[in-house]
């Protein structure tokens, strides 16, 4: 089974998904240990990550396709990823997608926004044409091989210029006539009433599709007392925290590199005493050291085993 279909019955039989955004082979293990079903792979994330840069369009194709493989190879759970415009018209989409699906990932999202893009969430969005999104949406359909591949089309026309609810709708409806899996619209900085207009505006024509929902930092929840089982009842099937791996690992690392320039070596003696505790404390075994002994033992000569007689570690 594909991962596409794998995430695709996923969706079928359970009544909502979620799961935290991440970047790193690292953070996806880490999900995948701690039992949730997919993971989500971003471009903010990894763009600031690996590269020190802002979301703006700034990532290139192979840089995020190269990561994408990294991260699905690393675990055997179905991996959405974040394809921002498909880096070019219809044509570099169509190409993009080849090259994601070779990566093996369950699938990606395409946003109709210009390239160079901008964070969904951030201030100076545009969008391009309805019909040069739904060409991109198109090109990337005919561009898989597996069927079951997903791609998501994914609206910002709630903030961007010259959009707005009504054509944030209509556009998700186009995109699931060109066939669209699953549709995404960007909220930013809004409530659960525009999303679940959003929500009922396209499911009046398309009841049956699911809808993707970013439960983003971004959004204003205080006090609302907002969680996943009221976006699920507001119409969407699967969603994410965004940027959850790399905002725990920021405030953590920054945590840690304060106490440790507080306190010098103390700092470091207490968080050891603190990691034993925890499960990720074995993290030998967690990177899979005993695996690979395992698999010497399998396939090396005996005399290459001989290393290990003796020797202090593991």
């Amino acid at each position: 089974m594909s991962m596409g279909r794998k995430l695709q019955d996923l969706l079928r039989q359970k009544p909502y998904l979620y799961t935290l955004g991440i970047t790193t082979p690292l953070h996806a293990m880490i999900v995948e240990r701690t039992g949730y079903d997919y993971i989500y792979l971003g471009g903010y994330d990894v763009s600031l990550t690996l590269l020190g840069l802002p979301d703006v369009g700034l990532i290139t194709e192979p840089e995020m396709v190269t990561n994408a493989g990294h991260v699905a190879r690393s675990v055997n759970l179905p991996v959405m990823v974040d394809a921002d415009t498909g880096y070019g018209n219809a044509i570099n989409v169509y190409r993009t997608v080849q090259n994601f699906e070779a990566a093996g990932v369950a699938g990606i999202h395409i946003e109709d926004q210009v390239s160079p893009k901008r964070c969904g969430h951030v201030a100076g969005k545009q969008l391009v044409s309805l019909e040069e999104a739904a060409g991109k949406m198109r090109a990337a359909l005919d561009a898989r091989k597996d069927k079951d591949f997903i791609i998501m089309g994914r609206t910002d026309a709630v903030a961007a210029l010259g959009g707005g609810l009504d054509e944030a709708v209509k556009r998700g409806i186009a995109y699931a006539k060109a066939g669209c899996q699953m549709v995404w619209s960007e909220f930013p900085n809004t409530d659960m009433q525009l999303a679940k207009a959003f929500a009922d505006g396209v499911h009046a024509e398309f009841p049956d599709l699911p809808l993707y929902f970013n439960f983003s930092s971004n959004l204003d929840w205080r006090g609302k007392g907002i969680g996943f089982e009221d976006v699920a009842a507001a119409g969407y099937k699967a969603m994410h925290t965004s940027l959850a791996g790399m905002r725990a690992t920021m405030m953590a690392t920054w945590d840690y590199a304060v106490d440790l320039k507080t306190r010098g070596a103390e700092a470091e003696i207490d968080f050891q005493k603190r990691l034993k505790a925890h499960p990720m404390g074995a993290f030998h075994e967690f990177a899979g050291f005993s695996k690979i002994k395992a698999m010497e033992e399998k396939y090396l000569p005996e005399d290459e085993l001989k290393k290990y007689d003796g020797a202090v570690g593991l």
